[in-house]
């Protein structure tokens, strides 16, 4: 902080003439300087630093003077005049505002008015250990005193309401209506405890069942702190706030009948309602003006409780949108992808389409149009004219089958002087047209496809509307569960949720206090879920977010080589994780070897990862993928699938091989071979896509290849070899694909005839 701001930070606070609105502070500065605790009075000085406009800072110390007077502290009175007027003079230097250094400060000059006070009355070390207490007490209040004034201040602009901002205003409370002792009417009826009754009675009204129950006890103790009866008014005022609480549902009656309930209880078991501290005179004057207040001033008591920061769950609606959301945002980028292809596709199907269009038109005017001597006139000066009605021909040729001379329009019949070897000609070359198309099946396959396209998307639409429905659910009794162990080790949850999801999977949100150790936290849900969980995430709103790890991991190791050692390969590869703890590893190899190749299986894989990885199955990301690559009209375009899908909770595995080579899976002792029953996609419009299962263990292998591997060996028995390599021990999964690779070259008199990549995966159990 610069001079200049120094300097007008102490000009705001120069002293200034007292105003109407500044009689509030006064009064609950001499309240507070009333309440004593064990015969000191520090809760004048903790107040007079914390709250009050030190810009008046002569009105205070005359009114804490005042408030000492009418007390036994009036014997005291220079320690605690000499501690305001020691942390006045602190705030006219102070650099900037710190809660600590205040109220370390605040405690300090408590301290250092005692000892002024000591010396002239000291009568032993006694007294040096009061001090203390007393410096100790001056502080914490400081804390609280400031905390309370600041959720008064800001109370319009707060949403929510801390626990430690409630229990600051309990224990204020309980100060100030301390500061009322002595204040005694007619048949010997207390103020302070008419408004220790009404007090507790707004908890109990506003407050849960707990919160009735701990202020009952906090304000009981608190306002008799300064007598012997401390213990036994916490005891009255607790059992009856709960009584109070209980009947809450009745209303403000109801509410006050529960209290005089539990006073009728506390009366009983002391035999003599003498013994009480509290009179039934006291707690009917009390009762009567909670019942009386007007509801204005209830509700604003009420908005302190209902904005409060509660420990609750996090809203279905809002868990069920960040579900939806999840789910649709990942589908929407799958087929975004999927549009990239057909985009593509529908590009080249255009200009095919164009071309042969094209073609039907040279060859229907080589035909007819040849030695015409209007030829030149239709198809050089007139040519836009003439395309367009040969373009309206062939929409009525397609329309109707079959061009008569009744459908020619008369302004073609008038022009063209072949008209009737123009429709004869057109409809034979259209006729051979047609033949062509469907000699490619491109037509067929066309509809074919875009019927494949809507069922598809309708199997999506269904599978979506199902996980949602069925895809989980929300685990109350553990939330309760997780929100009591964490408070057991001093953790106190704001916010709980957990979510069991229809595969196993359990997902945890909290909102705890800043700063908790995540260890901790895991722990406690560990023991509460029965299941292992980590840390994930934090969003800004100080939501963690917890997930329960899988039962298995993979170890792989992947070894590629391309045709000769060219620099690209025609085989993808492909390795990731989905939410729902499924691992796939999937190998396509392209048509061929090269750069097309590698497009072709790139695209594969691109477009099953985007759907796996949006929760849709095998069945549905292969049929999807399939039609897409059957609209490839330049060229055959076709691709293996050779996907395996691992479930890490179960260990429970599933090969789906479409024209892919075989894979050797080794259990335990055993070793079998796995393989493919299905075409490669791309190449037939209905792929059936069928999986094998097979249940593995911790420590089971799988070796995944390319052809390239599978047919290595020049006549030798296919996978014999493999099934010998992969029995040896390896210590990594990289070792056992190198040694693949190496062998598999090998077996190939050392030439690379096509694109080689294996897969050597290894179960390992957590």
């Amino acid at each position: 902080m610069s001079q200049a701001e120094i300097k007008e930070h102490r000009n705001l606070e120069m002293l200034r003439a007292p105003v109407i609105k500044d009689i509030g502070m006064v009064v609950l500065l001499m309240l507070s300087g009333r309440a004593s605790v064990l015969g000191m009075f520090p809760f004048g000085v903790a107040f007079f630093a914390a709250c009050f406009d030190k810009s008046i800072a002569y009105i205070g110390i005359t009114a804490l003077s005042l408030a000492l007077m009418t007390t036994t502290g009036k014997f005291m009175l220079v320690k605690y005049l000499v501690a305001a007027l020691i942390f006045w003079i602190y705030t006219r230097f102070k650099r900037r505002d710190n809660l600590v250094m205040e109220a370390s400060c605040c405690g300090g000059s408590m301290f250092l008015g005692g000892l002024v006070f000591l010396l002239y009355n000291f009568a032993g070390m006694y007294d040096i250990l009061m001090l203390f207490v007393e410096a100790i007490v001056a502080a914490i209040m400081f804390i609280i005193f400031r905390k309370s004034k600041e959720l008064l201040e800001n109370r319009k602009k707060r949403t929510q309401t801390a626990q430690d901002e409630l229990i600051s205003i309990s224990v204020s409370m309980g100060v100030l209506i301390t500061g009322l002792s002595g204040i005694v009417f007619p048949y010997n009826v207390s103020l302070a405890n008419i408004v220790s009754v009404y007090t507790v009675l707004c908890i109990a009204l506003h407050g849960s069942l707990a919160a009735a129950g701990s202020g009952g006890l906090c304000i009981g103790f608190l306002a008799s702190m300064s007598s012997s009866s401390a213990v036994v008014m916490m005891g009255i005022f607790g059992i009856s706030a709960l009584f109070a609480n209980l009947l809450k549902a009745f209303g403000r009656f109801g509410v006050a009948l529960g209290f005089l309930g539990g006073s009728a209880v506390a009366l009983l078991y002391a035999g003599n309602a003498f013994a009480l501290p509290v009179t039934i005179i006291e707690t009917a004057i009390g009762a009567v003006l909670f019942i009386a207040t007007p509801n204005k001033f209830q509700n604003f008591i009420n908005a302190f409780f209902a904005r409060s920061l509660k420990i609750e769950a996090v809203g279905s609606d809002v868990r069920v949108k960040e579900y939806l959301s999840m789910q649709l945002e990942k589908a929407s980028q799958a087929f975004r992808s999927l549009e990239e292809c057909f985009e593509n596709a529908s590009q080249k199907r255009l200009k095919a389409y164009n071309k042969d269009v094209a073609t039907l038109f040279d060859e229907v005017a080589d035909r007819v149009c040849e030695g015409c001597p209007n030829a030149a006139k239709c198809w050089q000066n007139d040519f836009t004219r003439t395309y367009r009605s040969i373009m309206l021909l062939l929409d009525t040729i397609e329309t109707r089958g079959i061009l008569t001379i009744d459908s020619v329009p008369t302004s073609f019949r008038e022009k063209c002087l072949r008209t009737e070897l123009f429709v004869v000609e057109f409809n034979h070359v259209y006729e051979l047209y047609k033949k062509n198309l469907v000699r490619t099946s491109e037509a067929v396959t066309a509809r074919d496809l875009v019927a494949r396209q809507y069922r598809e998307v309708s199997a999506l639409m269904d599978g979506m509307a199902e996980n949602i429905t069925a895809g989980f659910s929300f685990r109350e009794d553990k939330e309760e569960s997780i929100v009591s162990e964490l408070d057991k080790i001093g953790i106190v949850a704001f916010e709980v949720s957990v979510v069991e999801c229809g595969h196993g999977k359990m997902e945890v949100y909290l909102v705890v206090n800043k700063g908790t150790e995540i260890g901790r936290i895991e722990a406690v849900l560990e023991s509460v879920l029965e299941t292992p969980m980590a840390y994930e995430s934090e969003n800004t709103g100080g939501l963690m977010k917890f997930v329960s790890c899988a039962r298995y991991t993979i170890d792989i190791g992947i070894r590629q080589i391309s045709r000769d050692y060219t620099e690209v390969s025609g085989d993808s590869i492909d390795c990731f994780t989905t939410d729902d703890y499924k691992q796939y590893v999937i190998i396509s190899d392209g048509m061929g070897s090269g750069r097309k190749a590698m497009t072709e299986s790139h695209i594969t894989l691109k477009l099953l990862r985007e759907f796996l990885m949006s929760g849709f199955g095998v069945h549905t990301a292969v049929d999807m993928i399939n039609s897409a690559l059957c609209l490839k009209l330049d060229r055959e375009c076709f691709s293996t699938v050779d996907l395996l899908c691992v479930d890490l909770m179960t260990g429970i595995c599933e090969f789906f091989k479409i024209g892919a080579a075989e894979s050797v899976v080794l259990h335990g002792a055993n070793v079998e071979t796995v393989f493919s029953v299905s075409l490669p996609v791309g190449m037939m419009a209905d792929v059936k896509v069928q999986g094998q299962t097979k249940r593995l263990s911790d420590g089971d292998t799988i070796i995944m290849m390319s052809d390239g591997v599978s047919e290595a060996g020049f006549g030798t028995v296919r996978t014999d070899w493999l099934k010998k390599e992969i029995k040896m021990p390896f210590g990594t999964m990289d070792e056992l694909a190198q040694s693949v690779v190496e062998n598999a070259i090998k077996k190939s008199r050392d030439a690379v005839v096509d694109d080689m990549t294996v897969a050597a995966i290894r179960l390992v159990e957590n």
